[in-house]
């Protein structure tokens, strides 16, 4: 493509966003789809064929309001506590200096769920303190927690998913389920037949209280025990003693106790079920409380160990999760747009080569040109690291690139570097300008607008692709991801060439001294010629398969 300079570039006036969101990077391992929340937009063509176009990590429209759920062991130790606490006023100071939003609910478990609503981090950090440090005791019901927890975030609905967090801290050792404390009553044998419930239960099933060699064929024997026997010998957990003195206690045969789930079993297999209901939709992170009972009773950390995939969780790295969306060494490609239109001809998008407008938090960052990088038609730079490095680096490859890692290639193109993390409450926003190179002069209208890519429509697309290489808090690389595809359109009218002044009301352009109308764009229209523009554009679509064009990593 041949390359022009057309015109300084400006940001955009309008700006509809298509939104493109999901978990973030807790406890995934490499490699992973993560769909970062990013988008892309394009202004309608102006009289000179030019769209603005802006690529924004986060979504550009995302609300930045985060929620945070502390799911709390009570054995929860005070040092744990304060680690959680810390990460909070580090998390509060991070806030403070944006437009950002961090609410906190607290839920504290023992044989039921403790819930303090959501608070306002930098408001009420005093009220969460105090919610994380109340005390309180008499058994546990991990199942509870979880519940309690996902409710919070369930209900919630102003907030993005991928900007909610729950984080379980326990240590595994549980014995009741349900939001009203239920156990089963279980026989075994000791020096008389018991039937009552506590963690004992599984050392007397299993004959120790190591954990299983396999969670998850043990998980899965165990489903299958609690679906077969159902609720048949549950009973309220608090209501033992009084259904036990009037002998209306229903109890599972104690000759075949192996044969069914006790209350340690189902306890652990719904809060296996209810962490992963969260984790499918909400950022879900699992991390062992170290207790006198957990080296007593080993199952429980290593449940939990299992819970959190094997990963050493911390405070810190959570922290990091939170307030970061993208780590230094991410990249964005993107290639310019063309194809074949719905009239069946070619089309083509240069890239305007002038510095482009890049912005963080609303605050922009000045790019200046710097030597072209080798194989780069041009290359910018924006702002300083501090040690010399630029805080973000745009090359311009006129000619195509390829990507070094992956081997991938491109046509026109650029990269965009980042030399540092992006946080999740100031969106880093890039904006450019592409110029539709010979549009046609035939009567007709030519692609769909579509502002953000969120209709899929087929064209015309200012970029063919923009992909983002995302690397995560502490180096995890993921897959590569694609933004939006916004389309933009044009109109040719059938009388007097191509004349972009033109209204497309006849009356109107006689009295200008016009010979007829010519080229319309989102620039220069009335509503008459924007309802035919939209009439002739539902035609075609009526006539053409649309094709969302995405490449398959």
């Amino acid at each position: 493509m041949k390359l022009r300079k057309i015109l300084t570039l400006a940001l955009s006036a309008v700006m509809a966003t298509g939104l493109l969101t999901s978990v973030s990077f807790g406890q995934t391992g490499t490699g992973q789809q993560w769909d970062v929340s990013k988008s892309k937009t394009a202004t309608q063509l102006d009289k000179d064929f030019i769209s603005d176009v802006t690529l924004s990590l986060p979504a550009a429209e995302e609300q930045l309001v985060s929620d945070v759920v502390l799911v709390l062991d009570k054995s929860t130790s005070a040092a744990l506590e304060e680690q959680a606490l810390a990460m909070l006023r580090e998390l509060k100071g991070q806030v403070e200096e944006t437009n950002a939003k961090v609410k906190v609910g607290v839920v504290i478990f023992n044989k039921e769920a403790h819930v303090t609503d959501f608070k306002d981090l930098a408001t009420e950090y005093d009220a969460i303190e105090a919610a994380v440090k109340q005390d309180i005791s008499s058994g546990t019901n991990t199942h509870a927690g979880l519940l309690a927890g996902k409710e919070m975030l369930d209900n919630d609905t102003d907030v993005d998913d991928s900007r909610k967090y729950l984080i379980f801290v326990s240590d595994g050792i549980t014995y009741m389920y349900d939001s009203e404390p239920t156990a089963t009553a279980w026989s075994f044998m000791a020096d008389a037949v018991n039937d009552w419930a506590g963690p004992d239960n599984w050392a007397s099933k299993y004959g120790s209280n190591e954990a299983p060699d396999n969670w998850a064929a043990w998980l899965e024997e165990t489903g299958a025990q609690v679906e077969a026997q159902g609720t048949e010998y549950e009973y309220p957990y608090d209501d033992y003693e009084e259904l036990k003195a009037a002998g209306s206690l229903n109890a599972t045969p104690v000759d075949s106790s192996a044969d069914y789930a006790n209350s340690v079993d189902k306890a652990l297999w719904l809060t296996y079920q209810t962490y992963q209901q969260c984790a499918e939709s909400y950022n879900c992170y699992a991390m062992t409380a170290g207790s006198s009972s957990g080296e007593q009773y080993l199952w429980g950390p290593s449940f939990m160990e299992y819970l959190s995939g094997g990963e050493d969780v911390s405070f810190d790295s959570i922290k990091n999760d939170i307030y970061y969306l993208l780590d230094a060494g991410s990249k964005v490609i993107d290639e310019m747009g063309c194809g074949t239109d719905n009239a069946g001809n070619s089309y083509d998008f240069d890239f305007v080569d002038e510095t482009p407008v890049l912005t963080v938090g609303g605050i922009q960052i000045e790019g200046v040109e710097s030597t072209a990088a080798d194989g780069a038609t041009s290359s910018y730079v924006f702002g300083d690291k501090g040690d010399g490095e630029p805080r973000f680096m745009l090359d311009y490859y006129r000619d195509g690139y390829t990507e070094e890692t992956g081997g991938e290639t491109y046509g026109e193109c650029f990269v965009l570097t980042v030399n540092e993390p992006v946080s999740q409450f100031s969106p880093v926003q890039l904006t450019y300008s592409v110029k539709l190179m010979d549009p046609s002069t035939e009567p007709g209208t030519y692609g769909q607008y579509d502002a953000d890519g969120s209709e899929g429509l087929s064209g015309l697309y200012t970029n063919n692709q923009a992909v983002l290489l995302p690397v995560a808090t502490g180096g995890a690389v993921g897959e590569a991801e694609l933004f939006p595809m916004p389309t933009v359109s044009y109109t040719v009218e059938k009388t007097g060439g191509t004349q972009p002044g033109d209204t497309g009301d006849a009356d109107t352009d006689a009295d200008n001294g016009s010979k007829g109308s010519g080229t319309k764009t989102g620039d220069d229209f009335n509503m008459l010629a924007f309802v035919g523009a939209a009439l002739a554009a539902a035609a075609a679509a009526g006539a053409t398969v649309l094709i969302r064009r995405r490449k398959t990593d």
